[in-house]
């Protein structure tokens, strides 16, 4: 059962600084200097699939609702790719694909570059998921609130919000 929250925002991102993870791969990003939000999968389909994300997720549907939340290109693989397999049952309905939903929704792309995929293999190994393990660099190097209810981000320093 598809369904499409209400959103009001601006199509305006926050700005992000960008630095390198350090080969230790330790970095702590200050709560108090978050520059914006990124969502992951699980987020993503909790908000779109469930009939109240609000009750799953209380402090993250408000942000995905009103906020300027940012969305990797590896998760909008990771979630066709268990549309496609059968895995998942499609939630974009009646938009074409996920990326014109997240499009009409004014979320907002988070670049994939070389840097970040570096900076994923130079972290600590707490989380095997080559995805989260890319989205966790991509929080660090930006500074960015994960949005998920993945216990296993709290290790390398990364806010979530669930």
């Amino acid at each position: 059962m598809s369904r499409e929250p209400a959103r009001r925002r601006s199509r305006a991102s926050a700005s992000a600084r960008t630095s390198l993870v350090p080969r230790s791969g330790r970095v702590s990003v200050s709560a108090s200097h978050i520059a914006g939000y990124i969502a992951d999968a699980c987020a993503l389909i909790t908000y779109f699939a469930l009939p109240d994300p609000y009750g799953t997720m209380p402090s993250a549907a408000p942000i995905l609702r009103s906020q300027p939340v940012r969305v990797s290109p590896i998760t909008i693989w990771e979630i066709t790719r268990k549309v496609a397999i059968g895995k998942l049952a499609s939630m974009w309905t009646p938009y074409p694909s996920l990326s014109q939903l997240l499009h009409a929704q004014m979320f907002t792309i988070q670049p994939f570059g070389w840097d970040e995929a570096e900076a994923a293999n130079q972290l600590p190994h707490h989380h095997r998921d080559p995805m989260d393990r890319i989205l966790i660099a991509t929080a660090l190097m930006h500074n960015l609130a994960i949005l998920t209810d993945d216990r296993l981000f709290a290790p390398y320093g990364v806010k979530t919000v669930w």
